[in-house]
């Protein structure tokens, strides 16, 4: 489903501000701002005027690794079931076709030529400004270094488990679609960890020497991290997702990774799309596999616990998850459609970190009431950025007679050099 300029939900240009003590609804203290910052109706800023929000999964699986059915089937109920606007399927690289599959096998699963291999049915599921069909792997294991989907692979990846070092290597000898590096997501960053911990080897931590190593050689390929994952087991909350992982998000943002949230539902049965509520939004120009791609990589990206809240984030002459080059006030723009919770009310809290700091704080809290009008935006002053090295996400908090629902944007950063 294409969204136009009016069903944009939400634009945020940035501005400066007073440093307020974090707030955070499960992880920090609350400590409101004594007035909220005022709101100004602007036109729609010229970083939005082509651009679109689609929502989909980028975590899915079928029969051929560790869930079940065939990717046809998976891309037809992603697409006529769910109504997604975009399906990944990222089923195991060492699982495809079983632990003793040969390589043949795993590769005829994956690249065909039958029908039900997964690249040739994302071709046949295509349906142009209706669906996109993206396609990948989830290389490595949970006990060496937890796992990354990489996107648009074209082949299945060869690399043993958890050597995150040469899995650099393959991306780099096989480009993408694009001739670029593969886009790489982590995955479930909370699953084998310590509540607000990074573990020593997770994600390839071990195979680069130190932190500094480790973020300039996965952070070169890296753009996405899960915040929200899972299909939802007996005891959770129906629709909801049961692993939240905002604080680790934080937490690799601090040590200097670039990354932007997703909202994915790691699929294992014949749910793609419908076992929960949460969702990723893509912004970008037109529903097509090389557009999304390219904003996958540009860190055009956020993770909703709501299926139909739509979010553009513009920063000055760009969007969240770009980087900016000159200190001072910020712009800050809104717009916020949801079809069906018209009424809902809205909390904005910006939260403003350093790369290298021990936490963030909420250095803003507009509150906003309904769907603002189409085509026009919400401006709100008092933000900025003024050391290298900050950045800012913001997450917004939806109330309504249906219940509260939020949604996580990419940040923007603050790099002078």
């Amino acid at each position: 489903m294409t969204c136009r300029l009016c069903r944009i939900a939400v634009l945020i240009v940035l501005g400066s501000a007073t440093a307020v003590r974090a707030q955070s609804a499960t992880q920090l203290p609350a400590t409101q701002p004594t007035t909220a910052p005022a709101t100004v109706a602007i036109d729609t800023p010229p970083a939005a005027a082509a651009l679109h929000v689609y929502l989909g999964n980028l975590h899915a699986h079928t029969g051929a690794s560790d869930g079940t059915g065939t990717a046809p089937e998976a891309f037809a109920f992603a697409r006529d079931v769910a109504k997604l606007d975009f399906l990944a399927i990222t089923d195991h690289n060492h699982l495809l076709g079983g632990e003793k599959a040969t390589p043949a096998q795993r590769t005829a699963l994956y690249v065909g030529p039958g029908a039900d291999a997964i690249l040739p049915a994302a071709d046949a599921a295509m349906r142009p400004g209706k669906f996109v069909a993206l396609f990948g792997q989830e290389y490595s294991s949970m006990s060496k270094g937890n796992h990354v989907n990489v996107f648009d692979a074209p082949a299945v990846i060869d690399v043993p488990n958890g050597k995150f070092d040469g899995l650099l290597d393959w991306v780099a000898a096989h480009p993408d679609s694009a001739n670029k590096p593969e886009v790489v997501q982590l995955n479930h960053p909370a699953l084998g960890t310590a509540p607000n911990r990074v573990s020593k080897t997770e994600f390839g931590r071990d195979d680069f020497g130190d932190d500094a190593g480790w973020v300039a050689h996965m952070g070169k390929v890296t753009s996405l991290i899960e915040l929200l994952n899972g299909e939802p087991g007996p005891k959770d909350p129906v629709g909801r997702a049961p692993q939240i992982m905002e604080s680790h998000y934080r937490r690799l943002l601090r040590l200097g990774f670039h990354l932007a949230p997703t909202g994915n539902q790691d699929n294992h049965k014949k749910q793609w799309g419908t076992i929960t509520e949460v969702r990723t939004g893509i912004i970008a120009s037109e529903l097509t596999r090389p557009a999304l791609l390219a904003a996958m990589r540009a860190r055009h990206v956020y993770a909703s616990e709501d299926k139909n809240l739509r979010v553009i984030v513009t920063v000055n002459d760009g969007l969240c998850g770009d980087v900016l080059k000159t200190p001072g006030p910020l712009k800050v723009a809104i717009h916020i459609d949801d079809a069906d919770e018209f009424a809902a009310r809205y909390t904005i809290e910006a939260f403003r970190g350093h790369i290298g700091g021990t936490a963030e704080d909420v250095i803003s809290t507009p509150k906003l009431d309904g769907n603002t009008p189409a085509g026009k935006f919400m401006a709100i002053d008092g933000i900025s950025l003024t050391q290298p090295g900050e950045f800012i996400y913001f997450r917004i908090t939806q109330s309504s007679a249906q219940g509260v629902d939020r949604l996580w944007t990419a940040p923007v950063w603050l790099e002078t050099k």
